[in-house]
């Protein structure tokens, strides 16, 4: 049996089914947990900012010198060992000018700090900045003393410094300013300078804001550590996911397999055979395989009564049959030759030989249905056997005005029954002669090809059409649809020869017909 080249296993698209499935699920989670890794990142980032640019802002005032802000940076930004350093920029709002810088800041991201300066408005909704006057005082409350700095209330933060006990002094080794009041809450954005990406954090007072920043190439790295590392786990997951997947639907399609391997080893004469059922066997599969096991019951049954009657209708009309040709061959002995009498006889005579003919054919087709059909196999030299079927195959070609010509290579010996195969070599020279072209040819020749004995015969005449040539070896088939008596013939032929090529373990089958030319082989194992 052949198998169409469009299937497709259903293994492997299950297999693929279960990667896709599963690669679409481990990529997006795989999506949501970069993004969530990279936003907590550039949190800790900007906490990371936000804690050190509390403890500058602490430190400083308006009146704060170049001076006091080196002062403050080298205590603030002191790089930490596996930490990107922090930088800082700060810059005054009116015009834009750079007031102190630290070493390592770029230089060139003035557009991305003038977009972060405060607005007009916010500007003019700051408080007083201290020791300054306030325009407002007399229409505006006071603001209720606060034991934190205005820095971490506006934040969240916690305390820089535990509250002292009581009766104890706050420690004031180093100069803090928490009065200085700062505009609006942190402006937290990314730039990027000489092909490396920063976070910066805009920190702003009514005279200038200051920048802090932190190259993000640390975080970038450690994401792209984590992309790497998630990849290769993911790639791990999804073979072992079609390797599972592999292993599950082959457990699944054992049941299908032993289906399979019983419809292949099926055929007419063993229709007894079933399916095996497993213990093992899911529910459905075990129901599929109940039904098929009970449709081939009553195929076996139907086939088994189909066979029986074509047998015994075969054997009960030999007897009637024998009887009407010994009536019949009595009639036209007592009549006189070319009278009309003899002359119905005759006609007569020759359809009950047919009729016989016929029944004979179907018992045998019976027999092999049943598996019944009686072989006596031997081991015989082929080559001679087809030498004395040439001298009948002469006689018949010189009547019908044909050319005989052959090719039997000598001393070819093969084991089966002599009488099943002679009948196929008969059946092929009839069906040869009878459908050939007037002064056409037929050509015999019998060589021995990798361990079988091969006989080809060919004959002149009308190509058999493609459309009929699968059916020729069918029971009753003949390639006049209208079944006139033209050529003699019933269209038993090729099916006998093929159900005893099948009895031999030889193979019978048409190798070509085109134009003036029609090719059948018949390949025996040869000894």
């Amino acid at each position: 049996m052949t198998r169409p080249s469009s299937t497709r296993s259903f293994r492997v698209r299950l297999a693929l089914q279960t990667i896709f499935v599963a690669g679409a699920l481990v990529a997006a989670f795989g999506a949501a947990a970069w993004w969530h890794a990279s936003r907590t990142l550039e949190r800790s980032v900007d906490a990371r900012i936000t804690a050190q640019a509390q403890r500058v802002w602490n430190r400083i005032d308006p009146r704060t010198t170049v001076e006091d802000f080196q002062a403050v940076s080298d205590a603030v930004f002191s790089p930490v060992t596996g930490e990107a350093p922090a930088v800082m920029v700060v810059k005054e709002h009116v015009l834009g000018t750079t007031i102190y810088t630290t070493q390592g800041a770029p230089a060139d991201l003035d557009a991305y700090f003038r977009s972060a300066f405060p607005t007009e408005q916010e500007l003019l909704d700051a408080p007083p900045m201290p020791g300054e006057p306030n325009p407002e005082a007399g229409r505006r409350p006071p603001a209720p003393p606060r034991d934190r700095d205005d820095f971490g209330d506006l934040l969240g933060l916690p305390e820089l410094e535990p509250k002292p006990a009581k009766g104890q002094q706050r420690n004031r080794g180093v100069r803090f300013r928490p009065q200085m009041p700062m505009v609006r809450d942190p402006l937290m954005f990314n730039a990027r300078s000489g092909g490396v990406d920063w976070r910066w954090g805009a920190f702003s007072n009514p005279h200038y804001t200051m920048f802090v920043g932190i190259s993000l190439d640390e975080l970038h790295g450690e994401t792209n550590r984590m992309a790497v590392w998630y990849a290769g786990a993911g790639f791990i997951g999804l073979t072992l996911a079609g390797v599972g997947a592999l292993w599950t639907s082959k457990r699944a399609m054992r049941p299908l397999e032993r289906v399979v391997a019983t419809a292949q080893r099926l055929t007419a004469s063993d229709l007894a055979e079933r399916i095996p059922l497993s213990r093992d066997d899911d529910r459905e599969f075990a129901q599929l395989i109940a039904v098929l096991n009970g449709m081939m019951e009553r195929l076996e049954a139907s086939f088994q009564q189909a066979v029986r009657f074509t047998a015994d209708a075969s054997h009960e009309l030999k007897t009637p049959l024998a009887v009407m040709l010994a009536s019949l061959d009595d009639a036209l002995r007592h009549t006189a030759p070319g009278s009309a009498e003899h002359e119905r006889f005759a006609s007569l005579f020759e359809e009950a030989a047919r009729l016989k003919t016929i029944t004979q054919s179907l018992l045998l087709l019976s027999q092999a249905d049943a598996g019944r059909l009686p072989t006596r196999p031997e081991t015989y030299d082929l080559s001679a056997d087809l030498s004395r079927l040439l001298e009948d195959g002469e006689i018949l070609c010189e009547a019908a005005a044909l050319t005989l010509r052959s090719d039997i290579q000598p001393g070819i010996f093969i084991h089966a029954d002599r009488a099943l195969v002679h009948q196929i070599h008969q059946n092929l020279l009839s069906n040869a002669i009878k459908y050939n072209r007037p002064d056409g040819q037929v050509e015999l020749s019998l060589a021995r090809d990798e361990g079988h004995a091969v006989f080809t015969i060919r004959n002149t005449g009308p190509a058999i059409p493609a459309d009929i040539q699968p059916r020729l070896f069918e029971r009753f088939f003949r390639g006049d649809k209208a079944h006139n008596r033209q050529t003699d013939g019933f269209g038993l032929g090729l099916n006998i020869a093929a159900e005893f090529a099948r009895a031999s373990h030889a193979t019978l089958r048409l190798v070509g017909s085109r134009e003036d030319e029609t090719v059948f082989e018949l390949r025996i194992p040869a000894q």
